[in-house]
């Protein structure tokens, strides 16, 4: 870790069952491609781990807006995160949009937008809920 970076997260790929089935290149009529939930006792998230132990920073983006039927005093919904992380922790094309990230207080991000640029990746996610 470092003054920059202060953070570790890990990054998990959501399964699909295009993935699953190694449908990824069919094109046309095809059935539900989108995430599953596996039973499975040893992955319990139907997710699998890209990396661990990456240095990171994250930064509060956007403040989010209120929902139409908002009272004055409600939180707003949906605010933004930006993640930065190293170039040299993970490499170019590994992160894409809506790859999971999980940081070191167990917080759960889902990447929006994921950004490469010379310095790493800025990742512009949602915080999901519980």
């Amino acid at each position: 870790m470092s003054g920059l970076y202060p953070r570790t997260v890990e990054i998990h790929r959501p399964k699909t069952v295009a993935a699953a089935s190694g449908a990824a290149d069919t094109i046309g009529l095809t059935g539900y491609s989108g995430m599953t939930v596996d039973t499975s006792s040893s992955d319990p998230q139907g997710e699998t781990v890209l990396f661990t132990g990456v240095p990171a920073s994250i930064q509060a983006a956007a403040t989010g807006r209120k929902r139409d039927s908002a009272l004055p005093q409600d939180a707003v919904s949906n605010p933004t995160w930006n993640v930065f992380i190293p170039a040299m922790a993970v490499p170019n094309g590994s992160i894409r949009d809506r790859d999971i990230i999980i940081d070191d207080e167990q917080y759960r991000y889902e990447v929006g937008q994921a950004y490469w640029n010379m310095l790493g990746y800025k990742c512009m996610c949602i915080r999901l809920e519980a």
